[in-house]
């Protein structure tokens, strides 16, 4: 069973650094407290408060560049089997799909998902996993 398409494995990853930058952060600030440490949880949620604004930079900036949009095309058989100039037997040749409406050529975009839901929509439940760890580490002290 697939559960991203694309460029949806960075959720997972972003997810993991976002909880390993949660016990960076309270190493650096609070190293002589133990992991039981109520700290340690809000240390955790702000960590995946920063990992959400990260992935937030990412499917803004860098997802649009990687799922840019391509132009449709379908292969047609060849009446004939064609020798190319490189040597190579060619029995299909690619033809645009074209709108029978407008006569324009046809763009697709393809989508990066995790479980089926576009990496941009994913933000807000890491960030609200931060907010909730933060409140109940703060509320355990």
């Amino acid at each position: 069973m697939i559960i991203w398409s694309r460029w949806g494995i960075v959720v997972f990853v972003f997810f993991g650094l976002s909880v390993g930058l949660g016990f960076a952060l309270k190493a650096l600030v609070a190293p002589s407290t133990g992991s039981n440490d109520p700290s340690t949880t809000a240390f955790i949620g702000t960590g995946f408060i920063l990992g959400a604004a990260a992935l937030w930079a990412f499917s803004k900036f860098a997802l649009p560049r990687l799922d840019k949009a391509s132009p449709s095309f379908v292969y047609q058989k060849l009446p004939e089997p064609v020798i190319n100039d490189r040597g190579v037997r060619v029995t299909h040749r690619p033809v645009a799909v074209v709108n029978q409406e407008t006569g324009q050529q046809i763009w697709t975009r393809p989508s990066s998902t995790f479980f089926f839901i576009p990496v941009r929509f994913w933000v807000y439940p890491i960030a609200a996993l931060g907010l909730l760890t933060i409140i109940i580490g703060l509320t355990r002290v």
